[in-house]
């Protein structure tokens, strides 16, 4: 399975090679040149590395990048695996990666190469966001080092987990494991009515507000149909998100049970 590596950067970094479908929403997203396949690092000393979900075209995973990934005006990547031509395929893939990659199959190459990163860079500062699918591809990836016996590579790691499809306790645990202990909790955002998250991904919640007269159904139906949903409505997601979904926020998940959300 194909993955696509591309870069978000600020005003001040300018593309040098511009990705076509991104030149009116995103100008500065642009394919990786060989020089940055080294990813530059934010002034914070961090890498940063965005996955994204089910049914996204690229312009839709940089949308997402720049709405989830903490601080835009640093450098920033994002791997998106491409749109299949349908559906069919799409699910395909998503049901691969969450009952046979690293099971019953190879890894795709999102996920081998989230663990390339995390073996370059693991130590020295890096940021992991994922969101729906794309937390399969890190869960996956966190799994798959823990398989291999391999630890003590992820000491200052972060991952960010958004409208997950895999577990967070899960993924904390796995985190804790390849860190050595030195890392014990994922960033989580996901919504009462994100079935995704919910039923897919076997999550809590950290937010529940929905618009008026609404129910678990309608909001399942607006996952699947509509572009502003409980499962989109995340973090920094626009005027409209706030007026029906109110905010959003992160919360850090240890791999206790003891943490849980209502």
């Amino acid at each position: 399975m194909l993955s696509l590596s591309f870069a978000v950067c600020d005003d001040n970094n300018p593309s040098s090679l511009l990705l076509l479908e991104m030149t009116g929403l995103f100008p500065h997203a642009h394919y990786l040149t060989d020089e940055e396949k080294h990813l530059h690092a934010g002034s914070d000393g961090n890498r940063r590395m965005f996955y994204n979900g089910i049914f996204n075209t690229p312009d839709e995973a940089a949308r997402n990048a720049v709405q989830l990934v903490d601080n835009e005006h640093e450098p920033f990547y994002f791997t998106a695996f491409p749109k299949a031509d349908s559906w069919e395929v799409e699910l395909g893939v998503a049901f691969y990666q969450d009952f046979l990659e690293g099971n019953f199959g190879g890894l795709s190459n999102s996920t081998q190469e989230a663990k390339d990163l995390v073996y370059s860079h693991g130590i020295t500062g890096l940021e992991l966001y994922g969101h729906s699918r794309g937390t399969m591809t890190l869960g996956n990836m966190l799994y798959s080092f823990k398989q291999e016996g391999v630890h003590g590579i992820a000491d200052n790691t972060n991952i960010n987990f958004y409208g997950p499809a895999f577990n967070v306790l899960v993924a904390s645990g796995l985190l804790g494991y390849v860190s050595d202990g030195k890392q014990t909790t994922i960033g989580f955002d996901g919504h009462r009515y994100d079935f995704v998250s919910r039923i897919i991904g076997g999550n809590g919640y950290t937010y529940e507000t929905a618009p008026p007269g609404s129910n678990v159904w309608t909001e399942w139906w607006r996952v699947t149909m509509n572009p502003i949903s409980s499962h989109t409505c995340l973090e920094d997601a626009g005027r409209m998100c706030n007026m029906l979904y109110g905010s959003s926020h992160r919360e850090q998940v240890p791999s206790s049970k003891s943490w849980s959300k209502k």
